[in-house]
């Protein structure tokens, strides 16, 4: 079975383009899916547009918190998805604001099932990787971020080569090995509370031989309505902290 875990801060006017093209992308697998949500920190009418998608196709919302943080609602979803899902499981994270392009998920299980992966990234940075209206300080702050943690903690894909993206969140995990750094890690299992738990969960990942591969994604930030909810401040701090408590 496929589920897809989604983090939703305020996206109101993306869910409306996502989830159509994420529903007819997810039915082509031929598998059975299921849509997971958080939305802790909303307040605009997000739950309203995604009251309208479950009347023809199953999304489950986590219970609302007024808790703010990426990696706090994403370890709320795996905590609730991965002890409650069959080994065999394939779970995929991909950002609500539209960014991530759904048709890519039939590539990107068919490469995995292929290589018999744990973890497969869609990466800005392989390839023929194409990033699209991507700011430049962002681009230099992600690609700034994985260099950095390829010469501290250096992942080797299935290829022997670096990992060259660390903090894509454009992903698809297997469940067993999620059930494995779980039950060895406990609450510890993320403890990043910003965007920074990608890196972290890949870091992790890497420690129990998973079974990792990165392939070339077409990336259009065009395409996102509204602000970037990424505080570079704080995550620069939190990337030092997990360097520290990582290493």
């Amino acid at each position: 079975m496929i589920k897809v875990l989604i983090c939703c801060l305020n996206e109101e006017k993306n869910l409306p383009k996502l989830f159509p093209d994420l529903f007819k992308e997810l039915k082509k697998s031929n598998e059975k899916f299921e849509v997971f949500m958080c939305i802790d920190g909303t307040s605009d009418r997000s739950p309203r547009v995604i009251s309208e998608f479950q009347k023809s196709h199953k999304i489950t919302v986590l219970p609302k918190k007024s808790q703010r943080g990426l990696g706090l609602a994403y370890k709320r979803l795996f905590v609730e998805v991965i002890e409650n899902s069959a080994d065999e499981d394939l779970l995929i994270t991909l950002d609500a604001d539209n960014t991530h392009n759904p048709q890519q998920i039939t590539e990107m299980i068919k490469h995995f099932k292929n290589n018999s992966l744990d973890l497969l990234v869609a990466s800005r940075f392989c390839g023929n990787s194409v990033m699209s209206n991507f700011p430049i300080h962002r681009r230099f702050i992600s690609k700034g971020t994985s260099l950095l943690l390829q010469n501290i903690f250096a992942v080797k894909r299935i290829s022997g080569e670096k990992l060259q993206d660390y903090s894509s969140g454009y992903r698809i995990y297997k469940n067993e090995k999620l059930k494995k750094l779980f039950a060895k890690e406990k609450e510890d299992f993320i403890t990043e509370p910003e965007f920074t738990y990608t890196c972290e969960l890949l870091i992790k990942l890497s420690r129990l031989n998973s079974r990792l591969d990165e392939i070339p994604i077409f990336y259009d930030y065009g395409k996102k309505v509204g602000k970037s909810k990424l505080r570079i401040g704080r995550n620069f701090w939190r990337l030092l902290v997990m360097l520290r408590r990582l290493f």
